[in-house]
């Protein structure tokens, strides 16, 4: 009985270990491409954008049927968020990447790069969606320099199609209770494959000065 509670167990975080890579995903994309921009600007002043409230986040979702950027060698889905921030006030404007495709030991997670945009369209910084384990993110201060609408422009970085990063589970949590007697639980690695498409999470909080 024991034996077949462990399998059971271990098939349960097993699951889904057959999905396709990343790579797959982006192979589709490329087969069919959707609405493409060949440069930010464009993106930002004729795509549609989603509303954060300062102090809040929202949560939005990146796919290869989404408009996107041509990027050198790399096509790139993107999304596009908006906040409405009052002049000389600082912010701290946060992007999370998070699993998607989460079942077994095949995940996704989309590594990306965020473009800001001031209310006159013209970009102000840059950065990058760095990949932890089954998440990660990046972000930027920013002190306004005019009240109105801040742009932040979210594009998958498929340029990295082709890595790997590493996740691990601790079966010590599993809530399996023969899987987590195992030698009293540990910890088992797992390939975390980048994504066209992601989960993600944008915040925009008012900072403190320093």
């Amino acid at each position: 009985m024991k034996i077949i509670r462990i399998l059971g167990g271990m098939g349960v975080l097993l699951l889904g270990a057959c999905s396709s890579s990343g790579s797959a995903d982006y192979k589709a994309l490329l087969d069919n491409p959707p609405k493409t921009y060949q440069s930010l600007s464009e993106a930002v002043k004729n795509e549609e954008t989603f509303f954060v409230e300062v102090d809040d986040w929202e949560t939005f979702g990146v796919r290869i049927t989404d408009p996107a950027i041509q990027q050198g060698n790399s096509l790139n889905n993107f999304k596009i968020g908006r906040a409405t921030l009052d002049a000389d006030h600082r912010y701290w404007i946060h992007v999370s990447t998070l699993c998607y495709e989460c079942l077994g030991f095949r995940k996704k997670v989309m590594p990306f790069n965020a473009y800001l945009f001031d209310p006159d369209y013209q970009q102000i910084d840059t950065f990058e969606g760095d990949v932890q384990g089954m998440g990660g993110g990046g972000g930027t201060f920013i002190v306004a320099a005019k009240s109105g609408d801040y742009y932040v422009l979210v594009a998958a970085d498929n340029s990295r199609i082709a890595e790997t990063f590493e996740g691990q589970v601790d079966l010590s949590t599993s809530g399996v209770p023969s899987v987590e007697a195992m030698d009293g639980g540990g910890s088992i690695l797992y390939p975390v494959y980048p994504s066209p498409e992601g989960s993600l999470m944008l915040h925009v909080m008012t900072a403190e000065e320093e």
